[in-house]
């Protein structure tokens, strides 16, 4: 389960999708199956085409759980655990009804979940193994450009990944953007305005598109600076003064992270990566249904 949230959020979600995907039923299931053979058992392979870091199992329990509850799921490959391709990474056991009503749901979310997990991992890796000793650590964090029903299950997977969160939504963080720059004048204004009027837990995060704005926004008082879509040698050269202004601050780069960039921004002392590109990963994970004796 989710840390933190609450099964049954996740039920109401999940929920939704079966009622997206089954209004009326499997019609072509019941064609072929129907109450004659509704309780024939079936077993089940779910099997990695690709390797990976396997991410969503929890949610495959409650798709059957919602479903009526009569399939039994071994898993053999648990949550976070790195699976290689051709590995069985579970066995399901039930009516065969059940079982192919809820096989898309759950292959849909395992084999998303699953790439999102896996990508994540790939960028923290490859940080740890180009950071050079002693610097602060980077951490690796999700966007807001999430698939809309799937962020909290997309923001778990880079959990598993290894990567962290970044805000939850539009009433979870103040995020100062360039629309919001034009509309209030500029980043000191805007700044100003944040820190009179913000909640009083709330950190103010500026996004900055150039040096002059990132300088005005650790002077003016942010407490994180995201420098966006700048280029890895401009950053190199920034970060140093921005950290000698004598304000403590939160760096943060974003915008076009590949892994070939990232390599280049291990070596920058920066506090956080945002990389949209992790959620919008696909996969590759199969069901094998054989019919029992």
């Amino acid at each position: 389960m989710i840390e933190g949230l609450l099964p049954a959020t996740v039920d109401r979600i999940l929920s939704g999708f079966l009622e997206e995907d089954l209004p009326e039923g499997d019609l072509t299931s019941r064609l072929f199956f129907g109450t004659s053979a509704s309780n024939r058992r079936v077993e089940a392979a779910l099997v990695a085409e690709e390797a990976g870091v396997l991410a969503g199992t929890f949610l495959v329990s409650r798709i059957y759980a919602l479903l009526g509850g009569g399939v039994e799921i071994a898993w053999r490959c648990a949550e976070g655990e790195v699976f290689s391709a051709g590995q069985t990474l579970a066995t399901l056991r039930g009516p065969i009804l059940e079982t192919l009503a809820g096989e898309r749901l759950s292959l849909n979310l395992v084999k998303h979940l699953s790439a999102v997990a896996t990508l994540t991992r790939r960028y923290v890796d490859l940080i740890a193994r180009h950071r050079p000793p002693g610097m602060r650590p980077l951490r690796v964090a999700e966007t807001r450009k999430t698939l809309p029903g799937l962020r909290l299950f997309q923001k778990h997977a880079v959990r598993v990944g290894g990567g962290h969160s970044h805000r939850s939504s539009l009433s979870s963080g103040i995020l100062i953007k360039d629309n919001h720059l034009v509309g209030t004048g500029g980043v000191s204004s805007a700044l100003a305005l944040a820190r009179r009027d913000a909640p009083h837990p709330y950190r103010i995060e500026v996004e900055a598109d150039t040096p002059e704005q990132a300088r005005e926004a650790v002077t003016g008082g942010a407490d994180i600076v995201l420098l966006d879509n700048m280029p890895a040698p401009a950053m190199a050269a920034l970060v140093p003064e921005l950290r000698g202004l004598g304000r403590e601050v939160l760096l943060e780069a974003s915008g076009g992270l590949t892994l070939d960039k990232v390599r280049e921004l291990a070596a920058i002392d920066l506090d956080v990566i945002s990389v949209g590109a992790l959620t919008h990963s696909p996969g590759d994970i199969s069901l094998r249904l054989d019919f029992l004796s």
